[in-house]
């Protein structure tokens, strides 16, 4: 595709190669996701075995879709329904975001929420202790 008739595509658009670099995009994508050189760097991690199905399969001209939690430009992670579709070892992927209240609260988000809250409480209480030591040292 021409890269300049790329640019003006009206979603968010990659070309990419098989491990993820990042050929082309359309301008709209700027908007949306950080900038970055390859796809993996806005990937929520438990997604990325999905990822590597969606980038394995290079071979099939049939377009493959599914549901990726992204990072966005605004440093926090959404719910995109993303398809791909290859030709000539070039992917063509539209990332398109999916607003349903449902879809924001996937349980591998849910799951990641509340291990954070574990680790910040934990956090807390270590932080309680190093401030007793430091003012039983004062006296």
């Amino acid at each position: 595709m021409d890269n300049s008739i790329t640019k003006w595509i009206p979603v968010p658009y990659f070309q990419i190669n098989q491990e993820g670099t990042i050929l082309n995009s359309s301008h709209i994508t700027h908007s949306h996701f950080p900038p970055t050189s390859n796809i993996w760097t806005i990937i929520y991690k438990e997604d990325w075995h999905k990822a590597i199905l969606m980038l394995s399969q290079s071979t099939n001209s049939h377009p493959i879709t599914k549901h990726l939690i992204l990072q966005t430009s605004n440093k926090l992670f959404g719910n995109f329904k993303c398809t791909i579709q290859w030709k000539d070892s070039i992917g063509h992927l539209v990332c398109t975001e999916e607003k349903s209240i449902k879809d924001l609260t996937p349980l591998s988000v849910h799951n990641s929420l509340v291990n954070t809250q574990k680790r910040l409480e934990e956090s807390g209480k270590q932080l309680n202790k190093v401030a007793k030591i430091l003012s039983i040292r004062k006296h």
